[in-house]
């Protein structure tokens, strides 16, 4: 299954580092979504910003009102990204390795063409019954394995006593 196979391309949400971070929580509001690519002027990807990061930055900074801080400030600017031909094996991947949920999908150029999250990839393939879900490809990926990266991305690592 490739990549544009379920990312979501219509009526994609994202700010610029210039927009305040009150604008940014109204947009995943309304699109119903806990993440906004951050693009530049030709919509290439600079960075993300998350429901979590305005939440952070709202405990951390409070003499300032939020309609005066910027996404810029906040943005997770070392933001993997995919390609709409990818195989969702790679978007499996990265996720894992970072232990994020979401990717901007971009174009050759850097350019925002859609997302795609854990969430969706989650929901399309039990609506297409499909059982590989656990099954771990010749990459060694899989949805499973992704899910428990990002799942327990909070937890301390524990030494093995083995």
């Amino acid at each position: 299954m490739k990549v544009k196979d379920v990312m979501t391309a219509h009526a994609v949400k994202y700010c610029t580092p210039e927009t305040n971070l009150q604008h940014a929580a109204e947009s995943m509001r309304e699109a119903n979504c806990g993440a906004l690519p951050v693009v530049d002027r030709n919509k290439r990807v600079l960075g993300i910003v998350t429901d979590r990061d305005i939440c952070l930055s709202l405990s951390q900074h409070t003499n300032r009102p939020i309609e005066n801080r910027l996404v810029g400030e906040v943005m997770t600017r070392d933001v993997r990204t995919v390609r709409a031909n990818d195989d969702v094996n790679e978007a499996f991947r990265k996720m894992r390795e970072r232990k994020i949920g979401r990717l901007p999908v971009v174009d050759e150029q850097g350019s925002l063409q859609g997302m795609i999250s854990l969430n969706k990839l989650l929901n399309v393939t039990v609506d297409r019954g499909q059982t590989a879900i656990g099954d771990v490809n010749a990459n060694g990926e899989n949805l499973l394995k992704t899910l428990r990266a990002v799942s327990n991305r909070r937890e301390a690592k524990v030494p093995s006593t083995l």
